[in-house]
Formats: C-alpha cells, structure tokens, sequence
C-alpha cells in the first residue's frame, strides 16, 4: 500500500505544477510583443533621436503582461484552497465545510494590489532597460536599425520568430548583455578574455573567442550579433524562471493568508489559535536565513524576522526584499493550535 504523501510532498509538487504556468504565462507576453514589434516606426524615431516615440512604437504597457497576471492569480486562489482545508469544521453551520471565496471583496482587494504591483513592477523595469538601450545606442553614435534590432531581437530564418534583444529581460541583464556585446566587439584580448567567464553565454562559440584572441582579428558585427543573441535569450530563460519560481510561490502564500483571514472575519476560527509555519527545503540552494527559519512558528498577525533582520509576513512577502525573496523555494503552513487561547 503505497504511503500517503507528506504534507512538504503534496505542496511542492501543487507548487512545481504550478510554476510551468506562470513561466509559459510570462514567455507568452514576450512571444506576443516581440511578434507585433513595427520595426520601421522605432528605427524612424530612432533617427529622429526621437526615444520618447521610440518608447511608444515598442508598445509596452501592463495590458502586455496581462497572461502572467491571469496566472497568478490561480496561483492565489489555489493557495487560497490549500488553507481553506485547515480550518476546522464548524458541525453547527449550515455548511461544515469552509471554502475560500476569491470573489469576497476583501480577497478581490488583496490580489487586486498584488497582481498589479507585479505587473508594474516588470513593466516599469522593463522601459527602464529599453530608454537605458535606446539613449546608449544614440550617445555611441550607432546605427538607428542596429540600436532597434539590438532590443527587438533579430527575425529567426529557420523559426520566423525574433530571437535575441532585451525585451523581457530585467534592467541589470540587459546591462549584461550591451557589455559582452562591447567587449565582442572591442577586439581586445583581455575584454575578450572576459566574454569566457560570462555564466550564461552560448559555450559553442567560445572556439570563435579564442580564435580571435589568438589572432588578433577582430569579429565582425554578424558574429557578435549572433553571440549576444544566443546570451540574451538564454538570459530570459533565466528571467522567465525567477519570475515563475518567485512570483508563484508569492502568489501561493499571499493567498493562503487571504483564505485565512476570510475564514477568521467570518468566525470560522479564532485569530488567537492560528499559528503560521515556515518551512524551508534544507539544501544547499537555500538560503542560510531561511534555513534558520525552518519550522518556526508566529501568530497569524505576527511576522517572521530574518537574520538581515527583515520582517515577513510569509515566505515570498515582499517585504523581504529580493536578497530574502528571489527564486525562494520556502512555504508556510498553518496550524490551529486551540491550547494558545488557555490561559
């Protein structure tokens, strides 16, 4: 007879199918603003100097990044679902079982705020990166349709599709990927020497790096183009993790409170004998401060404290900042303990 799972099991697996969601949700929104890019209308601003109406040809507003906003917020609600099934059952009522309503409005409220701090959140850094791309490619003088096509990325002849360019990318992966492309194409030896200590560059290429540093030889603009294409989209890779291992274990927990909260205003259960759990996955990708925090308990409106000395109110809590929340594996469990209200 095969065991029942353990409550850590049965969270990380919800979680781990989950997370795909969100992450295809987010490559979806990019899919869609790099395939309706009108190259013609920036490259014209462009030469214009025009970054303003270059901004406003590329088009990117919060509407874009609607697919991992809808994502979440079922990631909120299953959340949601999981705490309900910690409130303790209510024989007197007419209905004995609780269920989380994400249409209460405190509820709706609450990811109201959250899903839209998300999404401004990436859209905001995302036109930083771009106006950053756009004034840079102006200052250095470079051509206006080399500038645009070095964001939007480059038309795939094998898949149709734009490849490369930092749409999506966060502000400092951006920065990132102008520097290789700088050194790629300084021809120096010790500025192409540092292109090889690049974590996430396209190793298949490297025999191309050292030819050039052997030979002296400069690469040509092709090359580079194709180099810095490869890193920047194995860089969005990357993006599109975080974001979906970050976003949904935040969304998940944000909505395990909001259950609770509804569960205790509604008088299902006393505030007064809630107790939160943290549990953290004790390996070495977690975090030292959260590793201290495995199995510590706080009252519901209590908040978890960090050794950086933050204050959390649940794994993923923004409040935490990136250095506690960023790719965060954590999650929260509650209990009801009914001795905490005896004197």
């Amino acid at each position: 007879m095969a065991r029942k799972p353990t409550a850590k099991q049965q969270i990380r697996k919800l979680l781990d199918d989950l997370e795909p969601t969100v992450q295809k949700a987010f490559f979806d929104s990019i899919d869609s603003l790099k395939s309706n890019i009108e190259l013609n209308r920036i490259v014209e601003r462009l030469e214009q100097q025009d970054i303003d109406g270059a901004m406003r040809a590329l088009n990117i507003d919060p509407a874009a990044y609607r697919p991992p906003q809808k994502a979440t917020e079922e990631v909120f609600e299953s959340g949601g679902n999981q705490a309900a099934k910690k409130v303790p059952k209510a024989p007197e009522a007419a209905t004995t079982t609780f269920r989380f309503d994400i249409r209460h409005p405190t509820a709706e409220q609450e990811l109201r705020q959250y899903s839209s701090t998300l999404v401004t959140r990436i859209t905001e850094d995302q036109r930083q990166a771009i106006r950053d791309a756009l004034a840079d490619g102006i200052s250095q003088g470079r051509a206006p349709r080399q500038t645009a096509l070095n964001i939007v990325g480059r038309l795939s002849k094998v898949t149709g599709r734009r490849e490369g360019g930092i749409i999506g990318l966060s502000g400092p992966q951006a920065g990132y990927v102008e520097n290789m492309r700088q050194r790629l194409l300084s021809g120096d030896k010790d500025e192409l020497k540092k292109v090889l200590t690049m974590e996430r560059r396209d190793k298949r290429f490297d025999r191309t790096i050292l030819d050039a540093i052997k030979t002296g030889k400069k690469l040509d603009q092709a090359t580079v183009d194709r180099m810095t294409g490869r890193y920047a989209d194995r860089l969005l890779l990357l993006r599109g993790e975080t974001i979906a291992r970050t976003e949904t274990m935040t969304a998940f927990n944000k909505g395990q409170m909001s259950s609770m909260s509804q569960a205790i205003a509604e008088g299902r259960v006393s505030a007064s004998v809630v107790v939160k759990i943290w549990h953290a996955f004790m390996d070495e990708r977690t975090r030292f401060t959260h590793r201290l925090l495995n199995k510590t308990r706080v009252a519901f409106y209590d908040k978890f404290q960090t050794a950086r000395g933050r204050f959390m109110a649940h794994p993923g809590d923004p409040e935490g900042g990136v250095e506690e929340c960023a790719c965060c594996r954590c999650w929260m469990e509650f209990a009801i303990d009914f001795l905490a209200d005896l004197d």
